[in-house]
């Protein structure tokens, strides 16, 4: 079972949860909603993939503590680049870092969008879920199956995807 802790709000949450049960199977998957408010109750659940798609405001040690053990014992940290985020990470842990958003450092950004297209552009290589590398390139995304999904949503969508996708 995989299971993805994803840092948003209840309706990011929902829509990215319902967009990703159209796209994929999710059958041997879990999303769970994390918040400021249910962090607590996390701590001691062992997430393979965190999804940051937000700034977390850390406003104790012990939260800071909570998000250090939730991230460094996942295997893939998707985060916004667009946002400024300190996270906890200690540097001898091998995680799989993937960041998306419109800024040009990200390893997922958006290229051009159209009126009924989008193409996503995978900047670096990344390794699936199984380990197999995921080139550099770009997908075409029909936006019609995404209507008022907001950018950042749709490319933290695409990075689950591109991981887990069979």
């Amino acid at each position: 079972m995989h299971l993805i802790g994803i840092f948003a709000n209840r309706s990011k949450f929902e829509t990215m949860k319902h967009k990703l049960e159209n796209k994929m199977n999710l059958k041997n998957m879990q999303l769970l909603n994390i918040n400021m408010k249910n962090i607590e109750n996390m701590k001691n659940i062992s997430f393979e993939t965190i999804v940051i798609t937000n700034e977390i405001n850390i406003t104790n040690t012990e939260t800071e503590k909570i998000l250090s053990k939730i991230c460094n014992h996942c295997k893939y940290i998707i985060m916004n680049a667009d946002i400024e985020l300190y996270l906890p990470i200690q540097e001898d842990k091998k995680i799989n870092c993937i960041t998306y958003g419109l800024n040009q450092k990200s390893t997922i950004t958006i290229s051009s969008v159209q009126e009924e297209k989008a193409l996503i552009y995978i900047q670096r290589e990344i390794k699936n879920i199984k380990g197999m590398e995921i080139e550099m390139g770009e997908l075409s995304i029909n936006l019609e199956e995404y209507q008022h999904v907001e950018i950042e949503i749709l490319l933290a969508i695409y990075s689950i995807y591109l991981i887990y996708h069979e």
